[in-house]
């Protein structure tokens, strides 16, 4: 590990080791520093103003956690809580794990209901926020406590617990082993924090220099495979240093299984996704000319998404084209590989066309792409029994 690496990691921990000192110093303090405080972005997107302090804190606590902690991690898990409530509607991040984890470790079993708050916020936190979150103060001691209340899901948290009406699905055994695998999942020393770990916790923070140096180095101590620099490049172009994802995933372009059919269009498809986001129109058309060579020549079989990703492509190109020959052509490009795709209500397909058809100034394509959009609404409606969102 580099100086650099190891300056930075202690610089990244002083800032959360102290805010934990001073929430532990002043629960007065909890309410405006680490409680979730919405804000609205003009995409009409939900952020959350205290998000990097409160997981700096959390983050400080997997390292430091007391048994006089309690009421705080019980506060910072209800406040991720909240958060993935208003602002995150699908996914499950290491962030109320950590969260959940650190209350599971106090083992009370009056905690269940706070578990269970968390795990039933979404499709995917049913499935990754563990039921033995509920149970680490018990088995037993769990059922009799849910068995006692009114709660409205006490039939649904037994169901989960119990082969109801038979016995018991889960051990203390089982619960033991599985708050031993979450503490080798979130290690109490940051020695044993793996670099790709310190890149995550970083960018959590804002810190976008210290998340990069981490990242990097990681990638630089593992074999340059396809998992590893697509990690790299999807991580670097999340923090925006959009120009050094560009070069990661040309790289992984250069690596890419030709013979395995459509891998190496998906690769350049990336790529040309990047060098768009970059600014870099010519060069990401340039990219889609080879990328179609490489697309699937069934159009309607397993890989048809490939052709909906690749077209959307093209349009979405358009509006950045040098001038208007070249936007006309683009979108003639585009129109042309539009024919024959099935499901063009998947992907945002239409809608990419119909802004390329505007800024194109091209009225018939455009009234082309509304009606094509009508009929794709209608094949929703028929293939999946529910209402299409019009735009």
């Amino acid at each position: 590990m580099t100086a650099s690496v190891a300056d930075e990691q202690q610089r990244l921990l002083r800032g959360p080791r102290g805010d934990l000192e001073r929430a532990r110093r002043d629960p007065e303090t909890w309410h405006g520093a680490l409680a979730f405080a919405a804000e609205r972005t003009g995409e009409g997107r939900v952020i959350d103003l205290n998000y990097a302090a409160r997981f700096g804190v959390l983050w400080a606590l997997q390292y430091d956690h007391r048994p006089q902690d309690l009421p705080l991690l019980r506060f910072l898990l209800q406040q991720q809580i909240t958060l993935y409530r208003e602002a995150v509607p699908w996914g499950l991040a290491p962030d109320l794990l950590l969260a959940g984890f650190l209350v599971a470790e106090q083992r009370r079993v009056e905690d269940l209901w706070l578990h269970w708050s968390a795990k039933n916020i979404s499709f995917d936190t049913g499935l990754g926020y563990r039921i033995h979150h509920l149970l680490t103060g018990g088995v037993a001691a769990a059922v009799e406590v849910v068995r006692a209340t009114e709660h409205p899901d006490r039939d649904r948290i037994l169901g989960d617990i119990t082969a109801d009406p038979g016995p018991i699905r889960y051990t203390d055994t089982a619960v033991d082993e599985w708050l031993d695998e979450q503490r080798h999942r979130f290690p109490s020393s940051p020695a044993d924090e793996s670099l790709k770990d310190w890149a995550h916790h970083a960018a959590r923070l804002g810190e976008r220099e210290a998340s990069r140096l981490f990242m990097t180095e990681w990638a630089a101590g593992e074999p340059r495979t396809g998992d590893v620099l697509n990690t790299l490049q999807f991580h670097l172009a999340r923090l925006g240093f959009l120009a050094e994802a560009v070069e990661v995933q040309r790289e992984a372009v250069g690596i890419s299984d030709a013979s395995w059919p459509g891998e190496r269009a998906g690769k350049l498809l990336t790529l040309a996704r990047l060098q768009r986001r970059a600014d870099d129109a010519s060069g990401a058309w340039g990219t889609l000319e080879e990328a179609a060579g490489h697309l699937p020549p069934d159009r309607q079989g397993m890989r048809q998404g490939l052709w909906r990703l690749f077209v959307k492509e093209c349009f979405l190109l358009v509006p950045l084209a040098p001038d208007g020959g070249t936007a006309r052509r683009w979108l003639a490009v585009g129109d042309r590989h539009l024919e024959g795709i099935p499901r063009l209500w998947m992907d945002g397909v239409l809608d990419a066309a119909r802004a390329a058809a505007e800024q194109a100034g091209d009225p018939q394509a455009l009234h082309r792409y509304r009606a094509l959009r009508q009929a794709a609404d209608a094949e929703y409606e028929k293939e999946t029994g529910r209402p299409a969102q019009r735009t």
